[in-house]
């Protein structure tokens, strides 16, 4: 039931997002290529300030503007002004714009020369043409997070690699595992959708979401350079070792690493095990909702604590493979 969800949510997500992707694709291409458009003169037949009243407040002003153009002795209607939406929260640019625009007056209407009816008023690109990336980069990060969610959860179940599915190093008489608490790539998904996340709240109060291309530029390189960086950071980090279980193949020895709230690594005998476990952990949701991680988790005869956590996944196989792995390793 689990797995179906996950594929079923993974797919349904994907949809939504790709063709909010493709939508977005298309639109700015068209307005680039509106660059090589014909011009004649239209009449504007019909304009007017469209208010929009959000669920939470807010409110929007979208110019409409209604023209006729003729092309060939044939008479052509149209309404769009750009391909990309021309609604924002400046009330001045919207009235400004069918100011210019009111009805009776002419104006010059950009033609596809393959399709005649397909009209703009604007042929330029504007800031504004990149800010749904912008906006979309939440959505996208957590369609990749997904992918990745699923594909692990697959493989678990279909190959069944070694361990789980983790990472093992051999190195002489040591072997490493890796075993950060959260991975490089999760980071970068997290960091990068938190980026675009508050970027585009910044980019629209400031701008009324209508920044200079400069402006979304740098808004988009903050976004993407930032969530590349905190990858780097965190990858730099597991690869320095600090989060390796580091087992001793001579004496049959751990070394844990400094996660879980461990200020110092810990070294522990195999004969001071008593179990190693695995235990299923609740978590519960402000609104009651309810999930399980099943965290791998050793039982030393020498302490009283509830135990020392190696790691805490959402994946159970994963969990219950790591911890026969490693048993067999130690001799338990």
């Amino acid at each position: 039931m689990q797995g179906a969800f996950l594929i079923i949510f993974t797919l349904f997500w994907s949809a939504f997002v790709l063709t909010f992707d493709g939508f977005m694709i298309h639109n700015l291409f068209k307005q680039a290529a509106a660059a090589d458009y014909l011009s004649v003169t239209g009449k504007v037949t019909y304009s007017e300030v469209r208010i929009h009243h959000g669920s939470k407040g807010g409110i929007s002003y979208e110019p409409v503007v209604n023209y006729r153009y003729e092309v060939g002795g044939q008479s052509f209607a149209g309404n769009r002004i750009r391909y990309n939406s021309v609604s924002s929260s400046s009330q001045a640019a919207a009235y400004n714009l069918v100011d210019e625009h009111s009805a009776g007056s002419t104006l010059p209407v950009f033609y596809n020369r393959e399709n005649p009816q397909d009209a703009v008023l604007f042929t330029r690109l504007e800031g504004s043409d990149f800010v749904p990336i912008i906006f979309l980069t939440p959505f996208n990060a957590v369609m990749v997070g997904l992918f990745f969610w699923t594909w692990s959860w697959l493989r678990e179940r279909f190959f069944r690699p070694a361990a789980g599915g983790v990472e093992i190093i051999t190195d002489g008489m040591y072997t490493r595992v890796r075993l950060p608490q959260v991975g490089a790539v999760v980071w970068w998904l997290a960091a990068t959708g938190g980026f675009g996340f508050a970027a585009t709240f910044i980019l629209g109060f400031s701008t009324a979401m209508r920044p200079s291309i400069p402006q979304a530029f740098l808004t988009i390189a903050v976004v993407y350079v930032g969530g590349a960086g905190v990858y780097l950071w965190q990858w730099m980090k597991i690869r320095s070792g600090i989060d390796d279980l580091v087992i001793n193949d001579a004496n049959r020895s751990l070394e844990l690493p400094l996660t879980f709230d461990r200020k110092e690594r810990m070294t522990v005998s195999s004969s001071d095990i008593e179990a190693l476990t695995v235990d299923q952990i609740e978590h519960r949701s402000s609104k009651g909702g309810v999930s399980f991680t099943y965290a791998p988790t050793l039982r030393l005869r020498s302490t009283e604590s509830a135990g020392e956590k190696l790691a805490d996944w959402g994946d159970k196989l994963k969990a219950d493979d790591f911890a026969a792995w490693l048993r067999q390793k130690l001799g338990l």
